[in-house]
């Protein structure tokens, strides 16, 4: 009795379903903006240099 597959057939329809998976999340709008191209202004672009905590929030010093 012959296989009904052969397993470099199988890995070769996995790799082109993995390749139009990435091809079709990379494209997505939620990609570019988690990645900080969304054309929208995320908080780490909204750093204040001059801030005392890393996550860009005013001196307790200088609040007015």
């Amino acid at each position: 009795m012959a296989r009904a597959y052969s397993r470099a057939k199988i890995v070769a329809i996995l790799a082109v379903i993995l390749v139009l998976i990435l091809a079709d999340h990379i494209q997505s709008p939620t990609f570019a903006f988690n990645s900080g191209h969304g054309n929208v202004d995320t908080a780490l672009m909204q750093r204040d240099d001059t801030a005392c905590a890393p996550c860009g929030a005013p001196c307790p010093s200088t609040r007015k």
